[in-house]
């Protein structure tokens, strides 16, 4: 992600964040920590940025989209095991970020990513409570999962994930 002076300023402020969660809580970060952290200023953060939460949203949309655009994940066109393998080690690659997440209160983010994408790429293919009940389903198997430790491999979600939906 660039700004729109192509310098890559939000990049610099979306890891500075995770950085300093990494530290402390979430609520605990200041946006004046983070701009120092960042080392920008807090105008050009506002520049960029609604608030800290903003810069979650945006991190996570970033790495969801590229995953999406390198990955070549279908829902529709990729066998359900295959699918699930791609996608549980995705997340498996991004846990830290997650962990994080999931500590403070805000792994709703995530969902919310899951959503925009997922509701976005079969609009008109699935009825509308079909896709909310797969992205809904998905999501707190995910979530348990971190919570559990990530302790299947992104194999074995697989195999437990497409044995319950070809059920």
């Amino acid at each position: 992600m660039t700004d729109s002076n192509g310098s890559g300023l939000s990049e610099y402020i979306m890891t500075a964040l995770l950085q300093l969660m990494e530290k402390k809580r979430f609520d605990q970060v200041s946006i004046t920590e983070l701009c120092e952290k960042a080392g920008v200023s807090r105008m050009t953060f506002y520049r960029s940025f609604d608030g800290k939460t903003d810069v979650l949203r945006k991190k996570c949309a970033a790495i969801t989209d590229e995953f999406v655009r390198t990955s070549g994940i279908s829902y529709r066109k990729d066998p359900l095991r295959s699918y699930f393998t791609k996608l549980f080690t995705h997340l498996l690659n991004n846990r830290e970020t997650a962990l994080l997440l999931l500590r403070d209160g805000l792994l709703w983010v995530v969902k919310d990513d899951i959503d925009r994408v997922f509701l976005t790429a079969y609009a008109g293919v699935y009825e509308e409570y079909k896709t909310r009940f797969i992205t809904g389903g998905i999501f707190d198997v995910y979530r348990l999962w971190l919570e559990n430790g990530c302790r299947e491999t992104p194999e074995e979600m697989a195999l437990r994930l497409s044995a319950i939906l070809e059920k």
